[in-house]
């Protein structure tokens, strides 16, 4: 009985996750994968300058799905779940044409050990879309075991031109030079 009730909670959860995604325009099948960690509620910040003075916008709501036999991550940012406190900010971002923004890459490791390993430094590279852009970025990867619950936590940092993730944002006095920061970013699976 007990080893059906597991699989029966696998296969719910993986049929949401796969509706989650697939609504989201991110591959089902990679969804699917056993060593896929993964979470809703990633907290993404974009800073940048305007007229000299520090701006930042957030998110508490990025996709975040990390492969780790493959090394691969996909994460997906809707522009609506984006605040601010900057007035002028908030109003064009209403008027950003996307209705998100996506980044599609691989970590710069050949293999990440699933039973645990100290924090590792890399190299990430990939392409945000929907501008089909090469972009390059660092980060960093450490991996929490807490009895039968397997998590990693997951910083990266990029260093992007604005069109890169906004196209047409007009904003006066804006830097074009934004850094675009995944905060340590819990990204959790069960173990079998």
């Amino acid at each position: 009985m007990k080893t059906t009730c597991r699989y029966f909670r696998q296969f719910i959860k993986y049929t949401l996750v796969s509706l989650i995604f697939a609504g989201l325009n991110i591959p089902v099948a990679f969804a699917q994968q056993e060593d896929i960690y993964w979470t809703s509620k990633g907290q993404l910040i974009i800073r940048g300058q305007i007229d000299g003075e520090p701006i930042e916008i957030g998110s508490k709501e990025l996709l975040v799905l990390l492969d780790y036999e493959s090394g691969k991550v996909v994460m997906k940012q809707k522009i609506s779940d984006l605040y601010t406190d900057n007035d002028m900010i908030r109003e064009e971002l209403n008027n950003v044409q996307e209705d998100y923004f996506r980044f599609e890459g691989k970590l710069g490791i050949d293999y990440i050990n699933t039973t645990g390993h100290p924090p590792i430094d890399f190299q990430i590279e990939g392409t945000m879309y929907p501008r089909d852009k090469d972009v390059m970025g660092k980060g960093r990867l450490v991996h929490i075991v807490q009895g039968t619950a397997n998590a990693c936590l997951l910083s990266l940092t990029f260093q992007l031109d604005i069109d890169d993730v906004f196209q047409g944002l007009q904003l006066n006095g804006m830097d074009k030079k934004i850094y675009v920061t995944v905060v340590k970013s819990l990204l959790a699976r069960e173990n079998e």
